[in-house]
């Protein structure tokens, strides 16, 4: 049995068919403790792209071109890796689906996903736009599957010490192969030069994950297995420093005194958070559209965002060009010699992007006014996480300063609704998570 219960609103499935019954028999597997924690790590290597640049052989294979994004699409057996994980996540899903219900929050984002397809049918190469349409729908199916196979807390602790593997690893890669597991090699670092990404799909993904390992090694209790928690956390703060990234160092500052304030304030923890998820929401949405020079100086980043700020406004062209329903998911930077890309690249031939670098303006170009709104209920109702009415507050504020991290960090980077990222999939499991109740834990949610 899982650790969860649907809430009273579940929809009942009437007698169901011999063949369901049958299915049932076949994913009773996923019962056993061993392979339900079994699936999770699977699922949090796969949505980090763990040992990405291991797959793809090297990352100067990447070249000069206009795309900058390495890809794995053509390796058969990372491919094969997802499309295992897509159809484990959707038997998961059956399989609770037989026990409890139908999950309400499921039918609630179908509206979403579907809109997303939908916006295939008028973007530039719509079969290039379907693909990770698709998958990002899939991804969804992953985020339900987590949210039923264990509790949060096991979810959290197994999180973390995933990550601590995979930066330990990217230690490693950094001593074996240094110019494979960076970029940006001349851009001065504190230990050295550069921005390691390491076992990691970016170095963004790596800071962002070393940053949110350590807050749940620091502030659930339990997650730790004994005498390993100091090592652990020696690790994950140099993965953090050699990934270079000021945007995971504020978040991870932001989160940090936000749980340590709700534990001084227990009486006014849900408040704490509710301010301060608010400010990162709006944040989030209203940098690019705010002089962002001393914002910039003070988080320790150049006064323009790396280029963010002169790039943001070609954004704005772009939308008003298709205001209502966008140019279609991932549409717009499309590298076909007649994409509309190229006329903003054109103009900043150093600033060579497969994104605008916030997830609001990237939503807004792909989806438009309508998939913004969609964006805008999805950012506000997985927010309300920290106030979840059955879990502990420990494990909700801990899922509420994570989620904090990724918010603040989508202000300067397209990380929500973005395909295959543990951000987006971290988003809808929150909003999965709140429409379950759970049984009460033990505080020893670590592995056995």
């Amino acid at each position: 049995m899982t650790a969860t219960s649907r809430p009273a609103t579940g929809l009942p499935v009437a007698n169901p068919a011999a063949a369901g019954l049958r299915a049932a028999s076949i994913l009773s597997g996923f019962s056993g403790r061993r392979w339900r924690l079994a699936f999770v790590v699977f699922a949090v290597m796969m949505c980090v792209n763990a040992f990405y640049v291991v797959f793809l052989g090297s990352n100067n294979e990447v070249g000069n071109t206009k795309t900058l994004m390495p890809s794995n699409r053509n390796n058969l057996l990372y491919v094969g890796l997802w499309l295992a994980l897509y159809a484990l996540s959707v038997c998961v899903i059956l399989r609770d689906v037989l026990r409890n219900g139908i999950d309400l929050c499921l039918i609630a984002v179908l509206p979403l996903a579907g809109y997303i397809l939908l916006s295939t049918c008028w973007a530039t190469d719509s079969w290039a736009s379907l693909v990770p349409a698709g998958m990002l729908v899939l991804n969804i199916a992953i985020a339900a599957a987590l949210a039923s196979i264990v509790h949060p807390a096991v979810f959290l602790s197994l999180f973390a010490w995933t990550n601590v593997f995979l930066v330990a690893s990217s230690l490693v890669m950094v001593v074996v192969m240094p110019d494979a597991v960076r970029t940006d090699i001349t851009r001065p670092g504190l230990l050295m030069s550069g921005e390691l990404f390491g076992a990691y799909g970016s170095k963004t993904l790596h800071g962002m994950s070393a940053a949110s390992a350590m807050l749940i090694l620091l502030f659930l209790p339990g997650a730790s297995p004994r005498g390993l928690r100091v090592p652990a956390l020696g690790i994950l703060a140099l993965g953090l420093v050699l990934a270079n990234s000021a945007s995971s160092v504020s978040a991870i500052a932001v989160a940090g005194v936000t749980l340590l304030a709700a534990r001084l304030l227990p009486g006014c923890g849900r408040v704490i958070f509710a301010t301060v998820n608010g400010f990162a929401i709006l944040l989030s949405l209203i940098l690019p559209f705010i002089g962002v020079g001393d914002i910039a100086v003070a988080l320790g980043r150049s006064p323009d965002f790396t280029g963010r700020s002169k790039f943001w406004p070609y954004a704005l062209e772009v939308f008003r060009d298709r205001p209502l329903f966008g140019h279609g998911y991932l549409s717009f930077f499309n590298t076909d010699p007649f994409s509309k890309a190229w006329t903003v690249w054109e103009r900043e031939m150093y600033f060579f992007t497969p994104d605008f670098h916030n997830t609001f303006l990237d939503t807004l170009v792909g989806l438009g006014l309508v998939g913004g709104a969609f964006y805008l209920v999805l950012l506000f109702s997985s927010s309300c996480i920290f106030a979840h009415p059955s879990l502990e507050r420990s494990t909700a504020f801990l899922l509420s300063a994570l989620l904090i991290t990724f918010i603040l960090n989508s202000a300067t980077n397209y990380i929500f609704l973005a395909h295959n990222r543990m951000s987006t999939i971290f988003q809808f499991y929150c909003l999965f998570v709140l429409c379950r109740r759970y049984k009460p834990r033990r505080p020893q949610p670590a592995l056995a």
